[in-house]
């Protein structure tokens, strides 16, 4: 009977793909992406000023640069920092492609397609690869944030959900945005600025 009287108030349907799951990771390791390039930044600089002295002393001395295990170290010390940043900058791809590889194995397809409705007390989603359903009541979401392509929500039990800026039926990005500020009122949000 409850389920009967729920007025849905508009839709939203997002199909996985690699630039939503780069997206999707970029904002789960934002910070700590972050602090990766700050101390690998600061630990390659400090590593080549001292290189860089290392060359300098031996060629004001006249010996050969490699004669000790020194430069060495500092180069070895260089080339891991230096493939550190590059594994961080290629995360967000692998992934993506780790992603589509696990949906391909679980569900024989690279994407999904999750609906989600929105009511007055909830939001009731379906999965089509799993037929699973969620009920979600708005009192349950703890952050509302966004990045170019995605709406993601984040709820008091840590799970992220994703919903397609430009798969909704019944509003728009503008239109939802106030929805859930209405709904969620002391949910953390971080909307973008206006496009």
């Amino acid at each position: 009977m409850e389920e009967a009287e729920r007025t849905v108030h508009f839709t939203n349907t997002y199909v996985t793909d690699a630039k939503t799951d780069r997206q999707m990771f970029r904002r789960i390791r934002r910070v700590p992406r972050l602090i990766v390039f700050l101390i690998s930044g600061a630990v390659l600089g400090y590593l080549v000023y001292w290189l860089i002295r290392l060359i300098r002393e031996s060629a004001a001395q006249g010996k050969p640069l490699f004669s000790d295990s020194s430069p060495w170290i500092f180069i070895l010390g260089i080339v891991l920092i230096a493939l550190m940043v590059v594994r961080e900058l290629l995360a967000p791809g692998t992934f993506a492609n780790r992603q589509a590889k696990r949906l391909q194995e679980s569900y024989g397809s690279e994407h999904i397609t999750i609906d989600a409705a929105f009511s007055d007390d909830a939001i009731d989603f379906q999965n089509h690869a799993s037929n699973a359903e969620m009920h979600l009541p708005y009192t349950s979401l703890k952050l509302l944030s966004e990045t170019k392509d995605l709406f993601l929500i984040r709820t008091q039990q840590k799970q992220l959900i994703a919903l397609a800026k430009n798969g909704f039926s019944g509003t728009d990005a503008a239109g939802f945005r106030t929805f859930m500020d209405e709904k969620c009122p002391t949910a953390k949000r971080k909307w973008r600025k206006a496009e």
